[in-house]
């Protein structure tokens, strides 16, 4: 690996947004963040938004070792103001994975990742910043600014992914309200859920998700939360210096 990755943040060297794939399905210990958690907490919080579903297969694709496929999935997840699609994005550029090694395009859709101030995507950002040279800060600039936030942006993204979730929520239930009475649905996974769980209004609201979501991150980041158990695809390099170590 080339040694600008090794010299980064470790959170480029993970796939830390695969933390979120099925929602932040969080044991919340809220006692001085009042955070509302949008639907029950047995299923993905985020399951409707329209990155839902390439975000489960850019990840299966990527532990399958199908580096070009999973690339392909986070950046149609990224269309949709994915943070941690955006982040996966930059983070297989920097790895060189299913793509070229580029690390002033990674440094771009890492700075696109952090445009809510998500503090490890934050860090990440600026640490990969500092290893390049002017030149390199400045095509990375371009791409940010001319290709990437045009298309990415919360500016553009947020308001285009609420648009899509409303309108298929008008289409699945045939009421502009969303509303579902006492029917009862088969979802994507196959089990069987009431309708009024699953059309819950909150769960459509992508505004309120980015809200909620942002929330959480920084009552993780402030220790206020207590992740149950979650996925990361870890840093081959990582664990096999420190396989090293231990020996």
């Amino acid at each position: 690996m080339n040694r600008i990755v090794k010299a980064i943040h470790p959170g480029a060297s993970l796939l830390i947004a695969l933390i979120f794939m099925y929602g932040i399905n969080a044991a919340m210990a809220t006692a001085d963040a009042q955070i509302s958690r949008p639907g029950q907490n047995a299923q993905p919080y985020n399951e409707h938004t329209p990155s839902f579903q390439a975000m489960r297969s850019a990840k299966r694709a990527y532990e399958a070792g199908q580096h070009f496929s999973a690339l392909s999935g986070f950046k149609s997840a990224a269309r949709w103001a994915d943070k941690f699609a955006q982040f996966n994005v930059g983070a297989m550029y920097l790895r060189g994975e299913g793509t070229e090694f580029d690390p002033v395009r990674a440094w771009a859709w890492f700075e696109l990742a952090a445009e809510r101030d998500y503090p490890d995507m934050v860090e990440t950002a600026d640490n990969l910043w500092r290893k390049l040279d002017a030149g390199q800060q400045r095509q990375a600039q371009s791409i940010l600014q001319d290709e990437l936030l045009p298309k990415y942006g919360d500016d553009v993204a947020i308001e285009k992914t609420a648009r899509k979730m409303q309108r298929e929520l008008r289409e699945a239930t045939g009421s502009r309200l969303g509303a579902a009475g006492s029917l009862q649905i088969i979802d994507g996974d196959g089990r069987r859920r009431e309708g009024a769980e699953y059309f819950a209004e909150e769960k459509w609201n992508f505004r309120n998700l980015v809200q909620y979501e942002t929330a959480v991150v920084f009552a993780i980041e402030q220790g206020r939360v207590e992740l149950g158990e979650f996925q990361v695809l870890e840093d081959e390099d990582a664990n096999e210096n420190q396989s090293d170590n231990e020996q």
